[in-house]
């Protein structure tokens, strides 16, 4: 299969996405959740990709939900970058640039500091990658346990493909 798994028109219309406001936008993501599919479905969607209508259905929804989440990824670690930093007050103390809240009896602002941050599994997968795989495989096995290509074979089957041989570097 040459193009995207999910197509932009198929992320609006039946996934229901709404993160993406453009096909362009979307480009990028779905482009990145098509690598992590292959490479976790060990290539068979590029050799036997399924016909049947569910199978081709939950690969196109994973598709979608790894692209959003890539994308968020992206989107935390922008704003985190932009809000990174430190301002210095009209008193002097230095605090972190990321207001916190802001009273207004005695115009009081209190700025988060490095302990006072909200974790979130975005968060999270932004600052370690065994996060990020881990989440991300278990989308997968979500969506795709059970399901088979286009010869039978489980998707998410780590053996040797029924009738291909296995060239190793070593063998060559």
């Amino acid at each position: 299969m040459s193009e995207m798994y999910a197509d932009f028109e198929y992320y609006q219309k039946e996934y229901g996405g709404k993160v993406f406001p453009s096909a362009d936008d979307m480009k990028r993501y779905a482009r990145k959740a098509d690598r992590i599919l292959d490479s976790s479905t060990s290539g068979k969607l590029e050799f036997a990709f399924p016909t049947d209508t569910k199978t081709v259905q939950a690969i196109k929804d994973c598709a979608c939900e790894l692209a959003e989440f890539s994308y968020q990824i992206d989107q935390y670690l922008a704003v985190a970058a932009e809000g990174a930093g430190y301002i210095t007050q009209e008193d002097g103390k230095v605090r972190g640039k990321i207001v916190k809240s802001v009273s207004s009896g005695s115009e009081s602002i209190t700025y988060t500091g490095a302990d006072n941050t909200v974790s979130t599994i975005v968060s999270q997968a932004a600052k370690d990658k065994k996060v990020r795989d881990v989440y991300e495989y278990g989308v997968i096995r979500g969506y795709l346990t059970g399901m088979k290509d286009a010869n039978g074979v489980m998707l998410l089957y780590a053996g040797d493909y029924p009738g291909r041989r296995c060239v190793w570097a070593s063998d060559t």
